[in-house]
């Protein structure tokens, strides 16, 4: 868990932050890019069908107060927030009981609910 977790919130925070635009993107860049276990499907699939989003926030939270709370007492640490849950993850698992098109995750769902709000990508 504290290995994986904070890589497939590194994922979300991809997302969030507009590099990638699918999970699947981000899936294939860890398969390929970093040998994730091809067996788990990539971060954002294994996340999302094996550990369950509400759970890795839960995880998440644990090990960031933890992690404050370690690295507090020691003046010469440099923060660590690779354990603070992105934002996507919470709205994620906020979403959860959620209908879903066909063949869409929930990820994805909540992708493009954003994107929809927010209206098109060009700022000229």
């Amino acid at each position: 868990e504290r290995v994986f977790f904070p890589l497939i919130n590194e994922g979300f925070k991809i997302l969030d932050e507009g590099y990638a635009t699918r999970p699947s993107d981000v899936d294939i860049v860890y398969i390929f890019g970093y040998s994730f276990p091809t067996s788990k499907g990539g971060p954002m699939f294994f996340a999302e069908n094996f550990v369950g989003l509400p759970r890795l926030l839960e995880r998440l939270k644990v090990y960031a107060a933890q992690a404050k709370e370690r690295y507090s007492k020691n003046p010469h640490y440099l923060p660590v927030d690779y354990f603070e849950p992105s934002p996507l993850l919470e709205e994620c698992v906020a979403k959860q009981g959620m209908r879903l098109p066909p063949g869409q995750s929930l990820i994805e769902t909540v992708l493009a609910q954003r994107r929809a709000a927010r209206g098109p990508a060009s700022k000229l």
